[in-house]
């Protein structure tokens, strides 16, 4: 009966210690967690660093940047002009039909080979300033002078 006689008293005890243990556990769960929380945040750096997966495999990250660099270059790739490529198929027939000169350009034929390609270049110097402003205008521009301006802008048509 004795236990009958006390069981308000137990209950009290049960429960002040129990309010008591709850709080250190509180407290403790707090200290876990926040280190838990350093512990995930120390690992999540160490994941992101680049430097490590560098010192890893050097060479998957050689080919990696290898890779995005051929990338790069694809995308920012100049693209050529309609004029640029008018001048280039030029160029390629000019060298086409010198050929043979170009051929046989040693001691007195390297002066003539010389003379031709000046004259070519500024050839095509004049064709482009010709050319130039039919192009921007579309052809809507004021009728050619000369027949070799005219000769220039069918070309380029």
């Amino acid at each position: 009966m004795a236990k009958k006689e006390h069981p308000n008293n137990d209950k009290e005890a049960d429960v002040e210690r129990s309010s008591h243990d709850i709080r250190q556990d509180i407290v403790k769960g707090e200290e876990r967690i926040s280190q838990t929380v350093e512990q995930i945040g120390e690992r999540i750096k160490e994941k992101l660093d680049w430097r490590e997966y560098v010192k890893d495999s050097p060479y998957v990250a050689l080919g990696a940047a290898v890779g995005l660099g051929y990338l790069a270059s694809v995308i920012f790739k100049k693209r050529t002009t309609p004029m640029e490529r008018f001048m280039g198929s030029m160029d390629k027939q000019v060298r086409h039909s010198l050929g043979g000169l170009l051929a046989g350009a040693a001691g007195p034929g390297l002066i003539k080979v010389t003379l031709i390609g000046i004259a070519t270049k500024a050839a095509m110097g004049w064709i482009k300033s010709a050319a130039a402003p039919s192009v921007a205008s579309d052809g809507a521009g004021s009728k050619p002078r000369t027949e070799g301006e005219r000769l220039a802008r069918e070309a380029v048509k």
